[in-house]
């Protein structure tokens, strides 16, 4: 795989894109390049990123790859390092990786539940602790994508709802500690999205309600990029979203509970 030259990494604009082989983070990094950054692609499929990279560079743009599975403990830590050793001082971080699990909470795999949590909060708390001193120093952006799931309960789905709850309260508090100071921070939150995401659900994924309606990748890479200039910490994406997750601010937390569950509906297995 391509690897960047040192002495032109420090005057360039680098964004570390998780998650980047497909769906909204292989989008978002084309999008990123697009725009005259230098994108540093990771995820587990190196096939993958390399295909990316390839893809970039034949649209004029600038890419690196480095291929890391984020669902193994220590691996963000290992991640940091390696981009540490590229000599590409990262000016946006996006934490784009994360899987959902649909089913009765007690039927999960208890080593996909574990990986879920790995991937979708702590590898994202801990990149996000790595990178924070340069990208303070350099007056950087963490954008970390969320989904809609974080503004309420989510029954079959309860364990990557409550992720995604931390990844929103998380950029949230981060925002408020750091605006004075320089580093942006913000949460973009979509609901679902046609992308592998839903397929990777299991066989009853596309007969849920939750996603008979998908947004389209480009509108939430729209919205990343918008939100990318904002100076709020939350963003989501579509207005009919954005209007349910205040509304169900002011309803009790049992109703919507009910609600929620009967919208993403029981597992049929």
């Amino acid at each position: 795989m391509r690897q960047a030259e040192g002495s032109g990494g420090r005057s360039e604009r680098v964004a570390l894109v998780t998650g980047a082989s497909s769906g909204i983070g292989a989008a978002l990094a084309e999008a990123l390049a697009g725009r005259g950054m230098h994108v540093v692609l990771t995820a587990r499929s190196a096939d993958r990123l390399e295909a990316l990279v390839k893809r970039i560079e034949a649209a004029g743009g600038k890419a690196t790859a480095v291929a890391a599975d984020l669902s193994r403990p220590g691996a963000a830590k290992e991640l940091f390092a390696a981009v540490e050793a590229l000599d590409l001082p990262v000016d946006t971080l996006v934490n784009c990786a994360g899987f959902g699990i649909h089913g009765y909470f007690e039927t999960h795999e208890p080593a996909k539940l574990s990986a879920m949590l790995q991937v979708n909060v702590v590898a994202l708390c801990e990149l996000t602790h790595c990178f924070a001193p340069q990208l303070l120093e350099r007056r950087g952006v963490v954008l970390n994508i969320a989904s809609t799931a974080a503004f309420q309960p989510t029954p079959y789905m309860s364990a990557y709802g409550a992720t995604k709850a931390f990844v929103l309260s998380l950029s949230e508090a981060l925002w408020a500690e750091h605006q004075e100071r320089g580093l942006r921070v913000v949460a973009v939150c979509p609901g679902p999205v046609e992308t592998p995401f839903i397929d990777a659900m299991g066989p009853d994924a596309r007969s849920m309600k939750l996603f008979s309606n998908p947004l389209a990748v480009s509108d939430v890479v729209a919205a990343c990029l918008s939100a990318l200039e904002q100076k709020g910490p939350t963003r989501v994406v579509g207005l009919g979203n954005w209007l349910l997750s205040y509304a169900i601010r002011l309803m009790p937390r049992t109703v919507v509970a009910r609600v929620s569950g009967g919208v993403i509906g029981k597992p049929k297995h």
